[in-house]
């Protein structure tokens, strides 16, 4: 952001809405820090919310909440002339802890804000606060609260079974995109990538130390479909089971006996 924010509202604010019964458009930017847990449609996309959250409603976007109770949220609404393309690219969602000290930041903005109408000087102060809370929210770090962490144990603990993005992100509370952004950061690599790596790990210790069949082996590991299993094991590791398993020495036992 090149220039300082232009403050049009600031404080902390009630909240209430159930079932995106209201629809807020508005001309300015809006910055919230939120204290409740729900879920908010920001243009047509639902996002997950919990206390601690932060979003940006670029000017413009149509945004909406479903709350599971009454709660309240620091809001600061500006605008930034020139600036609408940066604003824009800022994410739209930051998890609780992704920034350091966002609730007290949010209200030493509203605090200058306040008094902006008798010392132009806390107005310009209230600008420069907002503008540095902005570039933090842009550059930081995608955290999630432990919800890549809590993701990545899902899928270790659980990957036999029909898992996919759309459950694991359900599991751990986070939208599909949110928690595919904060896995990749975390981990280098995607949701999906983690759960057939785990899948086929399992797959080529019960080809090396069973004598299952093939067919009960893919099914074990959470891969119903012959083909998709043969696929994914040639892809990870470089050969098909058949040939894993004559390469290697293979043990007689089933362990479902």
């Amino acid at each position: 952001m090149r220039a300082v924010p232009q403050i049009e509202v600031a404080g902390r604010f009630a909240l209430a809405d159930r079932a995106y019964e209201t629809r807020y458009l508005g001309a300015t930017h809006a910055l919230h820090l939120h204290d409740y847990d729900g879920t908010m449609l920001l243009a047509g996309r639902e996002q997950a919310l919990a206390p601690g959250d932060v979003t940006i409603s670029p000017a413009g976007m149509v945004s909406s909440y479903d709350l599971a109770a009454p709660g309240q949220h620091w809001c600061v609404h500006f605008a930034a002339e020139g600036q609408g393309d940066d604003t824009a690219r800022l994410p739209f969602h930051r998890a609780a802890g992704t920034v350091a000290a966002v609730r007290e930041r949010m209200a030493h903005i509203a605090a200058c804000h306040a008094r902006a109408s008798d010392s132009p000087v806390a107005g310009i102060q209230a600008g420069l606060a907002l503008q540095a809370l902005l570039l933090d929210l842009a550059t930081a770090e995608e955290r999630v609260d432990g919800a890549a962490e809590r993701a990545a144990s899902l899928i270790d603990a659980r990957f036999a079974e029909p898992l996919d993005v759309p459950a694991i992100a359900a599991a751990v509370g986070r939208s599909q995109a949110h928690l595919a952004r904060a896995f990749r950061a975390r981990y280098g690599t995607t949701i999906p990538h983690r759960l057939i790596a785990r899948r086929v790990e399992h797959a080529r210790y019960l080809l090396e130390s069973t004598d299952l069949p093939i067919w009960r082996i893919a099914e074990r590991v959470g891969i119903s479909d012959p083909q998709h299993f043969n696929k994914s094991v040639r892809r990870m590791l470089g050969a098909s089971p058949s040939a894993i398993r004559a390469a290697s020495h293979a043990a007689t036992i089933d362990p479902d006996r």
